[in-house]
C-alpha cells in the first residue's frame, strides 16, 4: 500500500482521497490477478465480452468481483453479481438493483459510482483506483480500497457489462 495512502490505526479521515491510477500500478495481488485474468481474455481485441468469463477460473477472486450490466447505452447500470468481500464493504444493498436505486438511498456514494461507471462506458478504457474512504461516505465499511475497473462488451465501441475487482482495509468500530 502505498505509504501516502496507509491509514492510520483508528483514524479516519473526514473527507474520501481517491486516486486513479493504471493497471500496473495496482499493489494489490488480488486485484492484480482480476485484472490480469481480464487481460488474458482480450486476445488482441479492446477489452472481452461477458461470456468470455468463467466462474471456475475466476474462483479465486469471485468474492472480491462486482458485474455490473450497463443498461440504455449507459443511462444506468444493474449490479448482476456482487461477491461477499463487496457485500461486506458497503451498508447498502447492491445485488440485483440498479444504480439509480442505490443513489436514491445515498445520493453522495450514487455520485461517486455514477462518476466511475460514466468514465469507463464513455471511454471504454480500464482504470484503476485506490484511496482512503472518509466519514463522508458513511455506507462504506472500509477506510483504504483499491479497485480495478474493466470494460465487457460484444463490440469493440460499446461497454455493455463492467467487471470491478476491489480489495478494502475494514473500518474499525473502535475508530468509530
Amino acid at each position: 500500500m502505498p505509504q501516502s495512502l496507509a491509514p492510520a490505526p483508528h483514524e479516519i479521515p473526514a473527507k474520501t482521497s481517491v486516486e486513479t491510477i493504471t493497471l500496473d500500478q495496482l499493489d494489490s495481488p488480488l486485484v492484480r490477478l482480476g485484472a490480469n485474468y481480464w487481460r488474458s481474455l482480450r486476445n488482441g481485441r479492446k477489452f472481452p465480452a461477458r461470456e468470455n468469463l468463467s466462474p471456475r477460473d475466476m474462483a479465486g477472486v469471485l468474492r472480491n468481483m462486482i458485474l455490473v450490466k450497463v443498461l440504455d447505452d449507459g443511462a444506468d447500470l444493474e449490479y448482476r453479481i456482487v461477491g461477499d468481500a463487496q457485500v461486506c464493504a458497503y451498508s447498502i444493498p447492491l445485488q440485483g438493483r440498479r444504480l439509480s436505486e442505490v443513489a436514491a438511498d445515498a445520493p453522495r456514494f450514487g455520485r461517486i459510482l455514477r462518476g466511475l461507471y460514466t468514465q469507463i462506458c464513455q471511454t471504454g478504457e480500464p482504470f484503476a483506483i485506490r484511496g482512503r474512504v472518509g466519514r463522508d461516505v458513511p455506507q462504506a465499511n472500509f477506510i483504504y480500497c483499491e479497485s480495478a475497473f474493466l470494460p465487457l462488451g460484444v463490440s469493440p465501441d460499446a461497454v455493455d457489462h463492467v467487471l470491478v475487482f476491489s480489495t478494502y482495509i475494514v473500518r474499525s468500530f473502535a475508530a468509530d
